[in-house]
Parts: structure tokens; C-alpha cells; sequence
């Protein structure tokens, strides 16, 4: 089987047996180890071999890593505990027999990157994107990833494969689109759900629009989606084009949070318990509402409202070890925040801030009021901070264990804070000049992959050695 859109140093995919399989004859003869184990997916010849573009290194380093140690979500088996040395030698001079065959070919090692304390390899995993805005994994073998122009990808052995039948009234205009994205599975019922989140034209009047979230039955053959339902719209329906928020993520309660930018209505909605723009959102997971919700019993208010006073919080995630909400969000010229999410509280904005409007005027001389809130970090200037992951799984080493991990899409580049009793205590950046940083996301087993817009790549970045 061949896959055309696979985005790794390709060497065989197992499909059905890892028996024997007999070969036919060809004019370059390959040892016997790569028909065994490789020809059925790569060719008699090493076909995929030739003309490539390679993105996880050409070198024969590169190769012989790849084939021992595999790459789990591209579908590629670790074949460290089944071939020998020897046998993986063979392999890769025989790849590398074929690669050389074509003219002009130079290998390349793959890109890594220094930090303080840590070299990172950077592996690109998917290229040739539009807008990556929103990641989240079906399982370790399974991304799904969206495009703000519209498009849900998922991706599955290296192939990106267009999820089809996405709502029709998505906002494409100014910051709007197809915004984030989330896969939850019911461990009560076994049922899977993919939830989205998208700016929503308002019926009838195109020039309209509000945040919105639906959510639908998923399975890992799904190519198409047909049964959308809706469980939110962020009413009013405003006629701007920026701050929809637009985060979604199960808290260690089991709820739903949703996050809801003020559409750039400052003097509105924040501080309005009677709108849902300019707050963070609960509900259970059918998007129906928690009796707990702090402002269920409060009459004029939204029920659906966790916390509020927020501008345009854009990252958001579970902390898994306290199943806290954590989120950030954009200040105007300085002032972007990050908090931990607590019932009712309210985050100040435009009442307090650090920053200024964005031609240097004052918003207001107050950074602290009683009953609101102060942030638990924020930056001076402005990093335009965009998706937010927390450091965490056997992947990492302890230094950076509970760091945070904020995308910039002003400065292009991937900041590290390094976190001791929830204080920033040191900031790092990484990936500069890299593009806008839109979303980060974590799998199971701790490892870091990072969207970046403009170059429309998803990267995997892997910690390969400890200065």
C-alpha cells in the first residue's frame, strides 16, 4: 500500500502479517530483510525512496533512527526489538542506495534546535496547510487538526485525510473561521464525540456572527460528518470580525469549558453577566448546564457562565495533575494574562489591566480592584499569546517538567516559562522566527506538537539530549 501524503522518513508500515512474503524479480536486487519487512509499502525497488522530499532527515543516522525507533503517529513501526543491528544496517545502505540514485541528492540531517538546557529535534510532520488553528488526539495514532478557512484534517498513518460535511455557516472573515477542535470519549457509555468551535453566521444576516460549538458522533473510520448539533452560540450576534476566543477543553470535573472572546466590545460584555461574550463557559459535556454553575440561580444572568471579565483568551488546558482550567488570553498593547480558572471570578477586564490601547492611550490606571482577580502572569509587551500547553510525561526531563509552552503570533516564536509554585520565575524562547504559533498540543505520553500559521506546518518536537 502506498501512501502518497505520508510526511516521515518513510520505511515499511506493517498492514496485515509480518510473515515472509514471496518477492518477484527486479533489476536492483534489495536484501532480503527489506523485502521481508518493507517492499509490500515501499516497492520491490525502494520506490519511495527516489525523489523524496525528506522531513525527518536524509542523513544514515537519520534512517537508522527511524527504522529502530519508529514514529507512532505517522505509522510507522519501531523495529528496535525486532530487527538486529546488522539487519537494520542492511536496511538503511540499501535506502540510502536508493535515495543516491537520484542526482543531485544530499542528505540532510533534520533540524533541532538549543535551549538552556536541552537539545530539541524538530520534525515536521504535516506541511502545505492554510491556517492551522486547533489540534487535539483521537489516540496517539490520530490528529485532528483544523484550518480556519474551513477544513478538518485528520491525521492517521502519515495521510491527511479531509473530514467532510463541517457546518455551512462558518464565519471565514477577519479572525473567524473553523477555530478549535476536541475529541472526548464517555468512558460511562464507550461513545466517542468531536466537538468544534467556529465563528457562526447569524441566520439570515451573513455580516453577522457569534462563537458557536457543536458537537458529533465520532468513530476512526469517519471520513464524513452529517449529524452536527449544536450545544452553544455566544449570543449577541456582533457585526465584528475579532475576539471570538474559541477554546474548548474537559476539565478534570468532567465539564465542558468554552472560552468567549468580548468580539471587541470591551465596554459591553465583559462585565455584563447578561451576555455570553467576554467569559469562560461550563457545561456537561451534552452542553447541557451544572447545577453548580455559579450563576445557574442568578436571574438575569447567562447560566452557562464560569468565570468572566475576559478579552480574548485563546489558549486554554487541563492541568493533569489538578484538573484545573488553566487559560491565557490577548491583552491590547500589554497586558496578555495567564489565569487559573476559579467559580464566578471575575478577570477584570477593561476595569483593570496592564495594558494600554494600542495607539499608547491609557484604558485605565487600575491594575487591581477588589473582587477581581490578578493574573497569575503577563507580559509587557504584548507576545500576542495564542494556544498554551503544560510540559508534562516521562518525555521530558525534570527541568522542564510543569514548564508552560505559549505560542507568540506577534514575535513568531514558541515561548517557554519555567514555573515554581505557579510563579514564572524564567522565559525562553524557542522556534524563533518560525511563523505564528497558533496552537500547541500534548499526546498521551507528554510529547509536544506545535501548529504554526503562515507556514502552515504541524512540528513534533523531541527532547534528544540534556546539555
Amino acid at each position: 500500500m502506498r501512501y502518497p501524503l505520508i510526511l516521515l522518513l518513510p520505511i515499511a508500515i506493517v498492514i496485515s502479517t509480518l510473515g515472509w512474503k514471496e518477492s518477484t524479480p527486479s533489476e536492483t536486487p534489495a536484501p532480503e530483510i527489506y523485502t521481508r519487512w518493507c517492499s509490500s509499502c515501499h516497492g520491490q525497488k525502494g520506490r519511495d525512496f527516489v525523489d523524496r522530499n525528506w522531513k525527518l532527515g536524509s542523513t544514515e543516522e537519520a534512517v537508522r533512527r527511524v527504522i529502530k525507533e519508529g514514529h507512532e503517529l505517522l505509522g510507522m513501526p519501531a523495529y528496535g526489538s525486532t530487527l538486529t543491528a546488522s539487519e537494520i544496517d542492511a536496511v538503511t545502505d540499501f535506502i540510502m542506495d536508493q535515495a543516491a540514485s537520484k542526482r543531485g541528492f544530499n542528505p540532510t540531517p533534520p533540524q533541532q534546535l538549543e535551549s538552556s538546557d536541552l537539545v530539541i529535534r524538530v520534525n515536521t510532520l504535516v506541511d502545505g496547510l492554510q491556517t492551522p488553528w486547533g489540534m487535539d488526539f483521537v489516540n496517539d495514532t490520530t490528529l485532528l487538526i483544523t484550518e480556519r478557512e474551513g477544513r478538518l484534517w485528520k491525521l492517521v498513518a502519515g495521510q491527511l485525510v479531509a473530514i467532510e460535511g463541517l457546518p455551512e455557516d462558518i464565519h471565514v472573515r477577519g479572525q473567524g473561521g473553523l477555530l478549535d477542535v476536541m475529541h472526548w470519549k464517555d468512558d460511562a457509555t464507550g461513545k466517542e464525540w468531536v466537538y468544534l468551535t467556529y465563528s457562526k453566521d447569524r441566520p439570515g444576516d451573513a455580516n453577522q456572527s457569534a462563537t458557536a460549538l457543536v458537537r458529533a458522533p465520532w468513530s476512526s473510520d469517519v471520513e464524513s460528518i452529517d449529524a452536527w448539533e449544536e450545544l452553544f452560540v455566544a449570543r449577541p450576534y456582533e457585526k465584528t470580525h475579532h475576539h471570538y476566543g474559541s477554546r474548548v477543553e474537559i476539565g478534570g470535573d468532567g465539564k465542558l469549558y468554552l472560552t468567549c472572546g468580548e468580539r471587541g466590545r470591551r465596554d459591553v460584555h465583559p462585565q455584563n453577566l447578561a451576555t455570553s461574550p467576554g467569559k469562560v463557559h461550563r457545561f456537561n459535556p451534552d452542553g447541557s448546564i451544572p447545577e453548580d454553575n455559579p450563576f445557574v440561580s442568578q436571574p438575569d444572568a447567562v447560566p452557562s457562565i464560569w468565570s468572566w471579565g475576559h478579552r480574548n483568551p485563546q489558549g486554554m488546558f487541563r492541568h493533569p495533575e489538578t484538573g484545573t482550567i488553566w487559560t491565557h488570553e490577548h491583552g491590547p498593547k500589554g497586558g496578555d494574562e495567564i489565569n487559573i480558572l476559579g467559580p464566578g471570578n471575575n478577570y477584570g477586564w477593561p476595569r483593570i489591566t496592564f495594558g494600554r490601547n494600542y495607539i499608547g492611550t491609557i484604558i485605565t490606571r487600575d491594575t487591581a480592584m477588589v473582587g477581581m482577580e490578578q493574573p497569575l502572569y503577563y507580559w509587557l509587551p504584548s507576545i500576542g499569546a495564542c494556544g498554551m500547553e503544560v510540559v508534562y510525561g516521562d518525555s521530558w526531563p525534570d527541568s522542564w517538567q510543569n514548564n508552560l509552552l505559549v505560542g507568540s503570533l506577534s514575535f513568531e516564536y514558541l515561548e517557554r516559562l519555567h514555573l515554581e509554585d505557579n510563579k514564572v520565575v524564567a522565559r525562553e524562547r524557542l522556534l524563533e522566527d518560525v511563523g505564528r504559533v497558533r496552537d500547541i498540543a500534548r499526546n498521551s505520553t507528554g510529547e509536544v506538537f506545535v501548529a504554526v500559521e503562515g507556514a502552515g506546518t504541524v512540528l513534533h518536537l523531541e527532547p534528544i539530549e540534556i546539555k
